[in-house]
């Protein structure tokens, strides 16, 4: 009975290998040779399906494919093409060459823009893609280096390699983004992420959406999410091996490598970073290992599981710059923080049925803190777990339907999160999650993207211990239903000639939300707590120029931030114990433009400017802000104007590049007492970077680079001084060589 059943179930499996259809072809440049290392993208209706890249020889193949409609994008930097439907009969192979065009619009395949992935002229949100290249051509030893190029996004570290950093976009809290290392969420319970840690070898894009996102992702996701993706394993096996030194005795070493054999792809990056730092107790270790690997038969079937880690250890040496009390305490030769950041995941995603596509994952992530200081040590632990299903139904060639469930179990153990004893607790949380996506193209200029989001966020009951010294904090649960809609329409197709190109229109609405932290929840006299709410909406126009050559982007955002929760001090009949509510509220509304011009081949030029309007408004049921904040005020560490720059040449095998950013002044915080000592004005500044990079035979690359090239002085973080005019040099060993 078992052997005829097998014997069935072959034949069932020959059938449907032999009715399979191919897709093959060859990416050629504008001159007509071939490109090896192209991107090439399987697009099945609206969702993108595969991803392969091309040989030596610039050809790809994809196998094993139900018949149906299909399309093809093929990317290298600078150059983009893509086909129109494809349409492959069973048992057909069918040869679909792609000829790239000079171009600044890549057609990337986002995956954190919306639900199955899509590309990124078909999501209305505003997004940004930086990409491997980017990376390696800024020299970039960090992920915050290469995010301060983002419109909408300003970025605030503490000096030094690996001083706390933030990042706000569009004028939301620093804990206001959603984080992911190839889709493994990495908050801290109650959203703060510190990006100083986060290495830029394993790098291969980081997608930025910016407004809400919390209809895809839950709590977070109030004014934008940032995802991290690693490399993959791709063509035949290759090695890469780099050595790094420069000022302040800091150095890198790193080495990874990929491949794909088989339908099995496999990816590894290790590195370290050491730095001196420029004063006492400021030196710096990060020691991080990524691993990416893959089964993929048929692009119907696809199995992956991540790794990740990152162990650092930073001096504290405190603020040593501007003093605007004049009260400062010396160099902090004690304080350190160490860091110890984890993440797991596997997916499985099964295509059952040519219109039917069912995805599984799951994740854990922990995030864990060591402080010494001259008062004493403490830690903070946090770990989170999450497990997503979700079904993708082609329900026409113009409707693509996603529906899903997610659990979200996040925890937190902290020094100052105790009981009535000094006795450090578990708080705990679970979300349970249903979702839902709709992309409709009804015409082909239209894309329409509607989803909504519903959270059941429930608080576990904490009850009081055998000796009564914990303090109860009772279940809570609430739920938050957080709504999405963007849309893109094409105004005006690109005629192919001429100096006026495509024109885009595009926007979105949603709310976004974050739940309470644990300080706020177990540290407060408050445990019913609300998740803070943005309410957000944008809109702007994409204009091409010179066919594809540039390319400009304008759009203006509104941000409404409300029941934002208010910390006002210990209570006089409990000392112990904070006073808290969802009585604050903040708007931050402004203007992002983009540019990017090709004009030919080796040379890349884009730019960015922000104008952000951000204010601090009234307490509900009050005329006053929480003290020391006045209404009317800028929230602090935004700045009302931010920009930056970047030039890249290519002439044969040297690479130059030039890169700066700057902004004006900021409101911020005095640096020995934080908020409690005032408010101060904060400089603005402006800072410029140029490097090299030479390509030696044999896969040996030679590169130098100057960072702060004019030797400004300058504070990101007030009381923080920024490293001055320093360099690095290195060499990078590719091999097989290419």
């Amino acid at each position: 009975m078992l052997a005829t059943a097998g014997v069935v179930l072959l034949l069932i499996a020959s059938s449907v290998s032999a009715r399979a259809a191919t897709i093959e072809g060859t990416v050629f440049d504008p001159s007509g040779q071939p490109v090896p290392g192209a991107q090439v993208n399987l697009l099945a209706r609206l969702s993108p399906l595969a991803e392969r890249q091309s040989d030596a020889q610039g050809r790809f193949r994809f196998e094993n494919l139900p018949p149906g409609a299909y399309g093809l994008v093929a990317n290298v930097p600078g150059f983009t093409a893509s086909t129109r439907p494809v349409e492959v009969a069973a048992s057909e192979a069918r040869s679909v060459d792609l000829r790239l065009a000079l171009s600044a619009v890549e057609e990337h395949v986002v995956v954190s823009a919306s639900l199955g992935g899509a590309l990124a002229p078909q999501v209305g949100s505003s997004l940004s893609v930086l990409t491997q290249s980017d990376v390696e051509e800024r020299g970039a030893q960090s992920v915050l280096e290469v995010l301060r190029e983002v419109p909408g996004v300003a970025v605030t570290a503490a000096g030094r390699r690996g001083g706390a950093t933030g990042v706000f976009i569009r004028g939301g809290n620093s804990n206001y983004n959603l984080v992911m290392i190839d889709g493994i969420q990495v908050n801290q319970f109650g959203g703060d992420f510190d990006f100083a840690p986060l290495p830029a070898e394993s790098v291969d894009r980081v997608e930025v959406i910016r407004g809400p996102q919390s209809a895809l992702y839950g709590s977070n996701a109030v004014t934008g999410a940032i995802n991290i993706v690693t490399r993959r394993g791709q063509g035949p096996p290759r090695f890469t091996v780099l050595a790094e030194g420069g000022s302040f005795t800091t150095r890198r070493f790193a080495t990874g490598g990929s491949g794909l054999t088989r339908g099995l792809s496999w990816a590894y990056t290790l590195s370290r970073l050491d730095s001196g730092g420029v004063v006492p107790n400021d030196n710096f270790r990060n020691q991080s290992a990524f691993l990416s690997l893959g089964y993929s038969p048929s692009p119907r079937r696809q199995a992956n599981l991540h790794l990740f880690g990152n162990a650092n250890d930073a001096g504290s040496p405190g603020p040593f710059g501007s003093d605007p009390l004049g009260v400062f305490p010396g160099i902090d030769l004690t304080s350190r923080n160490k860091q110890n950041l984890f993440g797991y995941q596997g997916s499985y995603a099964e295509q059952f049925t040519p219109r039917l596509r069912q995805v599984v994952s799951a994740s854990i992530a922990t995030n864990d803190y060591y402080f010494r200081t001259p008062f004493g040590d403490s830690y903070s632990n946090n770990l989170r777990g999450v497990v997503n299903t979700r079904s993708e139904l082609t329900v026409s060639s113009q409707d693509f339907l996603v529906l899903g469930f997610e659990y979200n179990r996040e925890q937190v153990k902290n020094t100052f999160i105790a009981d009535a004893g000094n006795a450090p607790f578990l708080l705990p949380r679970t979300s349970y999650a249903y979702f839902v996506e709709n992309r409709w193209n009804p015409t082909r200029r239209w894309v329409v993207i509607a989803g909504v989001r519903v959270d059941d966020i429930r608080t576990h009951q904490l009850a009081p211990d055998a000796f009564g010294k914990r303090p109860l904090l009772p279940a809570d649960s609430i739920a938050k239903a957080n709504p999405r809609l963007s849309a893109t329409y094409l105004a005006r197709e690109g005629s192919g000639a001429g100096h006026l190109g495509a024109t885009r229109l595009h926007g979105s609405f949603g709310t976004g939300i974050r739940a309470p932290s644990g300080f706020e929840l177990a540290f407060t006299n408050n445990p019913h707590l609300k998740p803070e709410r943005s309410l957000s909406f944008d809109a702007g126009v994409e204009q091409r120029f010179l066919e594809d050559r540039a390319v400009l982007d304008v759009t203006y955002f509104s941000n409404r931030f409300k029941d934002q929760i208010v910390v006002l001090g210990a209570s006089l009949s409990n000392l112990s114990s904070f006073i808290s509510d969802n009585l604050a509220n903040a708007r931050a509304r402004g203007v992002e433009a983009s540019v990017r011009f090709r004009p030919a081949r080796s040379l890349d030029i884009a730019a960015n400017y922000t104008r952000l309007d951000s204010s601090i408004l009234a307490l509900d049921g009050s005329t006053l802000s929480q003290s020391p904040f006045e209404v009317g005020q800028p929230l602090i560490r935004r700045p009302r104007n931010s920009g930056s720059f970047n030039a890249t040449w290519h002439r044969g095998r040297l690479m130059l590049n030039l890169n700066g950013y700057w902004r004006t002044e900021v409101l911020d915080v005095e640096p020995n007492f934080g908020a409690f000592g005032g408010l101060f004005p904060n400089k603005g500044y402006f800072l410029a970077n140029t490097g090299f990079a030479y390509r030696l035979p044999r896969g040996v690359e030679l590169y130098g680079r100057l960072n702060n090239a004019l030797n400004r002085k300058y504070e990101e973080a007030l009381g923080f001084p920024a490293l001055r005019l320093n360099f690095l040099t290195g060499v990078r060993i590719t091999f097989p060589a290419e």
